[in-house]
């Protein structure tokens, strides 16, 4: 529909290979899949492939326009008995807050729950906000109607470490997530790796986006930009 969901599509591979990597290698048959920040539905449909019909993705995405995208790629790709679309947020405790889009487009990016600012880019003017229901991952799994996650992505510009805050309790359970993938921001990730090590999660592997790799090396560190950092436990 727009060039934001062109790009989406056709650099699936190229933008966040890393990601595609972790997917293909750790994602098992019969797995259970949570996409945070699913958008338009890309990594949720690279994740079923991998689960097949006895595993189960779940993919969340608050943004309308977003969401609404996300329920035609599933169908379009016949993935409906796989992939169960969530348009409600994930937040550290359960009520209602506002989501504020930094664009109604599909395929945009860096809209949030409560906040209006991340890194990358700085303090954003909302086009419109919303009144969303937001709740815990421990309040999913706690409620019994969902099956506890074997593997998690969460890319959600910003917003991460109240979302690993609201699933303390499946990190600390018998059979925590097998591996974690967390988008990292320069201010968050000091933050986000005390709060996994705390959780017995150590960090495996860490990758940027092709975007971001384009900068220069003085930009690009480990410190200067936003990455995705996966978790795994450690025993």
């Amino acid at each position: 529909g727009n060039w934001l969901e062109f790009i989406r599509y056709t650099t699936l591979f190229a933008k966040e290979p890393g990601t595609c990597e972790w997917i293909h290698k750790v994602v098992a048959t019969g797995s259970v899949f949570y996409d945070i920040g699913a958008n338009v539905g890309v990594y949720s449909i690279l994740a079923a492939d991998r689960v097949g019909k006895s595993g189960k993705v779940f993919a969340f995405e608050p943004h309308a326009a977003n969401f609404s995208r996300l329920l035609d790629n599933i169908a379009a790709n016949r993935l409906g008995h796989i992939v169960t679309p969530c348009d409600f947020a994930l937040h550290e405790k359960d009520g209602f807050f506002p989501f504020n889009y930094m664009s109604c487009e599909v395929g945009s990016s860096n809209s949030q729950l409560c906040y209006l600012t991340n890194d990358a880019m700085g303090e954003n003017q909302t086009d419109t906000s919303e009144i969303k229901h937001a709740v815990s991952v421990d309040s999913l799994v706690g409620s019994g109607r969902f099956p506890a996650p074997d593997h998690v992505k969460i890319d959600v510009d910003g917003n991460e470490l109240p979302i690993l805050r609201g699933m303390s309790a499946v990190l600390n359970s018998s059979t925590p997530p097998k591996s974690i993938q967390v988008e990292t921001s320069r201010s968050e990730r000091e933050h986000i790796l005390s709060f996994m090590e705390n959780h017995n999660y150590g960090s495996t592997a860490e990758h940027c986006s092709v975007c971001v790799t384009k900068l220069s090396d003085r930009e690009k560190s480990a410190e200067n930009c936003v990455s995705n950092t996966i978790f795994q436990p450690k025993n």
